[in-house]
């Protein structure tokens, strides 16, 4: 360590001191200097020049000393600046890579996001898109106020294009006035973080692809949850929710609705005559059909809407808000959907058609077992009337009619 006994102020003062000490020892100095002139005499000695020069020098070179611990000073201040800087970055990005790994829902990665990834834009308004089956699914401005439709998209779209390599880049890719960064899982890009360029410096461009590794890490670990938590309440097959799960979810839709006072429906459905398919056909075409119809009400109807597997042939589809004039109709559409479905057995064509039994309760006032039976009600009617149709779940009885109305289905051989 230093220690400093002149500010870089004080020059003025040490002149100063310099002249009073002249001035304090003026005798003495001149009876040096006297001195020194007798030996130049004496000897024949430029012995006052030599001093001088040498005074000289040592002035220069104490200037020089001090001039290079300014330099060093500024440069050490500097360095401390830019380490410190660092261990700010790289404190951010902690924060976030932390705040990844725990967020296993686009919710928690949407507010990682929100929360951590603005200091390292510096301020700049960063935006991300997820790859979806449809397209892109985006994570910020979900409500489209800052970008309008399909601007960020097209831009993801563009990047998207450009080769492996410049994907790769940590300070991104420039697209129509904005920088990208794919949120890379292999060769794949699982996601677009963006941000304007103007007045983005390098370093910044660097925070923010060393986010975007981050951020794929955290979209995979999502994705996988996601995955896992599907496949635990998902038919194989048909790819629609289990039963648990729906029971869970409509559990869950009727106490929303008992708070809110809005309506819920549900329609239940099975395929006609399935029985004698899997009798003439066999149990791997009726896989097939029941694959095919999965597969269909999960194109058709909204993301809203839950698509269950209840059991067998029979599907259950809950619509949320939605009157029993809305649900009739959701019913008539899909059932009309369903008679453009063609199956080929073993070179045959194959077409199916589906009964369909409404029911809706409004302000949660039904159980979920009392709406199930009640649109299963509707069902049993659709068959008493000659397959292929929608009809409405009648409130049950006082007592009595289960048991022979389930008497009766079995009779129909639905």
């Amino acid at each position: 360590m230093r220690v400093r006994f002149f500010g870089r102020h004080d020059s003025l003062l040490f002149a100063g001191l310099m002249f009073a000490l002249l001035m304090v020892f003026q005798s003495p100095i001149k009876q040096a200097l006297d001195g020194a002139r007798e030996i130049e005499e004496a000897h024949g000695v430029a012995l006052l020049p030599a001093l001088l020069v040498l005074t000289v020098m040592f002035i220069f070179h104490q200037y020089g000393k001090r001039t290079e611990m300014k330099a060093e000073a500024v440069a050490a201040a500097a360095e401390a600046a830019l380490a410190r800087g660092r261990a700010v970055e790289l404190e951010q990005l902690m924060l976030l890579g932390q705040a990844l790994a725990r967020a296993l829902t686009t919710d928690a990665l949407r507010e990682a996001v929100w929360r951590h990834l603005p200091p390292l834009a510096d301020g700049k308004e960063a935006w991300i898109v997820l790859r979806s089956e449809d397209g892109w699914e985006r994570l910020t401005d979900i409500g489209f106020s800052r970008w309008s439709t399909g601007e960020l998209e097209g831009r993801a779209d563009e990047a998207t294009t450009a080769p492996l390599e410049l994907q790769e880049r940590s300070e991104g890719l420039d697209v129509n006035g904005h920088v990208c960064f794919p949120l890379l899982i292999g060769a794949r890009p699982a996601g677009m973080l963006g941000c304007p360029a103007t007045g983005l410096t390098p370093r910044t461009r660097q925070k923010l692809g060393a986010a975007a590794a981050l951020l794929a890490i955290g979209v995979k670990n999502a994705q996988l949850f996601a995955n896992v938590r599907d496949n635990s309440v998902k038919d194989v097959l048909t790819g629609c929710y289990n039963r648990a799960h729906m029971l869970e979810v409509l559990e869950g839709e009727l106490a929303r609705a008992r708070r809110s006072g809005t309506a819920v429906s549900i329609v239940l459905f099975d395929v006609d005559n399935f029985k004698s398919i899997n009798d003439r056909y066999g149990h791997l075409c009726g896989d097939t059909v029941l694959a095919t119809v999965g597969q269909r009400i999960r194109q058709v109807l909204r993301r809203s809407d839950v698509r269950c597997r209840y059991g067998g042939d029979e599907f259950l589809i809950l619509l949320p808000e939605t009157s029993t004039s809305g649900a009739v109709r959701v019913a008539e559409w899909l059932r009309g959907e369903m008679e453009q479905v063609v199956v080929c057995p073993s070179g045959d064509r194959l077409s199916i058609t589906i009964s369909a039994g409404v029911a809706t309760t409004s302000g949660g006032r039904l159980t979920a077992v009392d709406l199930i039976d009640q649109a299963d009600r509707g069902l049993y009617q659709a068959k008493s009337d000659g397959r292929n149709r929608v009809r409405e779940g009648a409130e049950a009885p006082a007592f009595g009619e289960t048991p022979a109305r389930r008497a009766g289905e079995l009779l129909l051989t639905h």
